[in-house]
């Protein structure tokens, strides 16, 4: 029986405008803003596929070195501040869905791949930081690392937990590799292997399921 779910934040429980990201930049950077932001997603995939955790100084430098823009520390703090504050959606299933787990005695946590300054405080502006029992962030250790979804076990086993996110590689294939199940959430109907991969399209399938 399952008595942990941990999920995934973005594009799962909040989906977040960035527009204040973007514009932070273009105010930030000025003439070099075209070219960072061309590429600046692609390279935090990469960070993060080749980092253990987040750090503030080394993603400076990591930015600095692949684009030769100089990205100094104190952007890269402005950056986190900017993310705590930008614009989410919660979707009434995904507090119904909450509220559904927590009547049955489950324990939620999150597991993101981000600072846990801005995930924290994102979630606590969504009104829903009460009912995690902890947040797990990029700053201590980043999806896929062993260790972000040991971590996210917490005192239970992995045959006890099951991970809940909208990345196939980060929230499915990545817990399974260390014996945790895990449910692909996939509102916008993405293809994926049915043989290997459950999927749901909405959180209102969770009380089916549980």
């Amino acid at each position: 029986m399952k008595q942990r779910f941990i999920f995934d934040l973005d594009g799962t429980l909040l989906y977040g405008d960035f527009s204040k990201e973007i514009k932070y930049f273009k105010n930030t950077l000025g003439k070099d803003s075209e070219k960072f932001l061309s590429e600046y997603q692609e390279l935090l995939l990469e960070y993060e596929n080749t980092h253990l955790k987040y750090d503030t100084e080394d993603l400076s430098n990591y930015y600095k070195n692949k684009t030769g823009i100089n990205i100094t520390k104190e952007i890269i703090d402005g950056w986190v501040k900017i993310n705590a504050d930008i614009n989410d959606i919660l979707l009434e299933e995904t507090t119904d869905m909450l509220k559904y787990l927590k009547s049955k005695n489950k324990s939620l946590v999150v597991l993101t791949n981000w600072f846990r300054y801005t995930q924290v405080t994102r979630l606590k502006n969504a009104g829903i930081l009460k009912y995690f029992d902890e947040i797990y962030t990029g700053d201590t250790v980043l999806k896929p690392n062993k260790e972000s979804y040991i971590n996210a076990c917490g005192q239970y086993s992995p045959s006890e937990c099951l991970m809940i996110g909208d990345t196939i590689d980060k929230d499915v294939l990545g817990p399974n590799k260390y014996g945790i199940d895990s449910i692909f959430y996939n509102p916008e109907g993405k293809e994926y292997d049915k043989q290997k991969i459950t999927s749901i399209d909405s959180f209102n399938k969770i009380q089916e399921l549980f």
